[in-house]
């Protein structure tokens, strides 16, 4: 049930955010320069023994890690599509960027899954201090190396959710 619930925020997010009244055309810049496997320095995500992270093909990490289902709509950061991929505990989207479907976000859903540092979906925030340093925004810690931000949500002192983005 809370695996379709953050799946219902992150849609409703989006669709809020594609709707906006006044909005233009949204561009994201992305540097061809970062465009490139393991751009994201130590923010990569492990499954199933395969590590990927942002901006790696999702050609790749289909070829390790089988989705359980997948959904598509129109984007409104990326030209085309975003397409979603679910996994146990996971879920990835990708959008083509220079030609290639690539991972644009990794949100985990649940707690069945770790961050490669250990961080997980409810672990308390006093356990996991040590490795999100201070919060940026109301609750909400952000680490950023190279072309991924990290961000680790925190509410009623336990972690709500984990997400990786591109860094801006």
């Amino acid at each position: 049930m809370k695996r379709i619930g953050i799946l219902l925020l992150a849609l409703l997010c989006a669709a809020i955010g594609c709707a906006a009244p006044g909005r233009s055309e949204t561009a994201v810049f992305v540097d061809p320069n970062a465009v490139k496997a393991g751009a994201y320095g130590d923010l990569y995500f492990t499954a199933n023994g395969f590590d990927f992270g942002i901006y790696d093909p999702t050609e790749t990490l289909l070829d390790h890690i089988t989705p359980g289902s997948t959904f598509a709509e129109q984007s409104c950061a990326f030209e085309g599509e975003d397409v979603y991929y679910f996994f146990s505990g996971f879920e990835v989207m990708a959008n083509v960027i220079d030609g290639a479907e690539r991972v644009t976000m990794i949100n985990l859903t649940d707690d069945t899954v770790k961050t490669p540092d250990g961080l997980s979906i409810g672990m308390p925030e006093a356990d996991a201090a040590a490795l999100l340093g201070e919060p940026s925004v109301g609750g909400v810690y952000t680490l950023t190396a190279g072309t991924a931000i990290r961000t680790v949500t925190v509410q009623d002192g336990r972690i709500a959710a984990i997400t990786y983005l591109p860094a801006e």
